[in-house]
C-alpha cells in the first residue's frame, strides 16, 4: 500500500504530526426556558476538526506550513483540506479555516548557533 499523509492541505501533503486529535461537532441553536430545560435546533451536524501537534519541525518546514494560510505568502485562510475523518475512516476533503499557530522554544545548532527548528509545533484545521 503506497504511503498517504494524514493531512493534505490544497495539495501539499503535511508530515506526520506526533499527536492527532479529530473533533466532530454539532451546531446548535439553544437556550434554556423557564423551567431550566434546554429548548433548541441543530442547525449543522458533522462539523470537522483536526488539530495537529509536532514534536520538533525543521525551520523551514514549520515555515512551508504556515505560509499555506497566509495570504502575503501566497497562501490562503481557508484551505481544501483532505484528511482522515475519524466519524467515517476514510479520507475525506473539506473546505476548513486555521486556528492559531504555535511554536515553542527553537533549537540553536550548539556548533554553529543556528536556528534550526521549532518545538511543539501546533495547528488546528476546521471545517468552515
Amino acid at each position: 500500500m503506497a504511503y498517504k499523509a494524514l493531512v493534505t492541505v490544497n495539495g501539499t501533503a503535511l508530515p506526520d504530526p506526533s499527536e492527532y486529535n479529530a473533533t466532530t461537532s454539532t451546531l446548535v441553536d439553544s437556550a434554556r426556558n423557564v423551567k431550566g430545560v434546554m429548548i433548541g435546533d441543530v442547525i449543522r451536524e458533522n462539523i470537522s476538526k483536526v488539530e495537529m501537534n509536532w514534536n520538533y519541525l525543521p525551520r523551514e518546514t514549520w515555515a512551508e506550513i504556515t505560509k499555506l494560510f497566509d495570504s502575503k505568502r501566497g497562501g490562503n485562510f481557508i484551505q481544501t483540506v483532505e484528511f482522515l475523518n475519524q466519524d467515517t475512516g476514510l479520507y475525506e476533503t473539506k473546505r476548513m479555516y486555521v486556528s492559531d499557530r504555535t511554536a515553542g522554544a527553537f533549537y540553536r545548532d550548539r556548533n554553529t548557533m543556528e536556528i534550526r527548528g521549532w518545538t511543539k509545533c501546533r495547528l488546528a484545521l476546521i471545517e468552515v
